[in-house]
């Protein structure tokens, strides 16, 4: 019977294609180099997800990402325990499929206990990932943001403000300016002011 590796497969988003054997007992998912796979892509946290090895088989546990881990379209709120073809989607962009390497095969061949020994059928190619339609998490719209009020008053209401505030400078210097000088402005031509020589 062939050996049968667990796996995962990028369907989607920023590295298409590639592969990854899960080979040790924790495998850390995220935007950060230092995880086990490391996914450039801006929607997903530095460390979104792992996956967790164990006898029993492998399971798939959100680290608080922000904009969370959904497997076959359900948020993970706790860790689950993966089948073959699961698709697990990161943020909203990274669609991967969990895989088990040579499931298939291995299905194959093993005999049914009690059964009589036969010609295995002959096993059909199937992709073990389909291009189905699935519910991609909606992020909730921002609110609309409300207009801010400006702070500035027109041009024409500082201008008159500051035209108010020399006019009553002006007043105050000229009420209580000493009477030589209005004699001097006048060029001595108010009456109480003193002729020149």
């Amino acid at each position: 019977m062939a050996d049968t590796k667990p796996q995962i497969v990028m369907r989607s988003g920023p590295i298409p294609g590639s592969s990854y054997y899960l080979d040790k007992d924790e495998v850390s998912i995220g935007r950060d180099l230092a995880n086990d796979v490391p996914v450039p892509d801006a929607e997903i946290s530095r460390r979104h997800a792992r996956f967790i090895v164990k006898n029993d088989g492998v399971y798939i546990e959100d680290l608080g990402s922000t904009n969370g881990t959904f497997l076959n379209g359900v948020r993970l709120s706790s860790p689950k325990r993966l089948q073959n073809g699961d698709l697990i989607t990161l943020a909203e962009n990274t669609v991967m499929s969990f895989e088990w390497e040579g499931a298939e095969q291995a299905a194959a061949f093993t005999p049914t206990y009690g059964a009589p020994l036969t010609e295995p059928e002959p096993v059909r190619a199937e992709p073990v990932y389909q291009a189905v339609e699935q519910p991609v998490p909606q992020r909730p719209l921002a609110p609309e943001p409300t207009p801010v009020k400006s702070s500035k008053k027109p041009w024409f209401l500082n201008f008159l403000l500051i035209l108010l505030i020399i006019l009553i400078i002006v007043g105050l210097v000229l009420t209580f300016m000493p009477t030589s000088w209005w004699c001097f402005l006048s060029f001595n031509q108010l009456p109480g002011c003193i002729a020149g020589p």
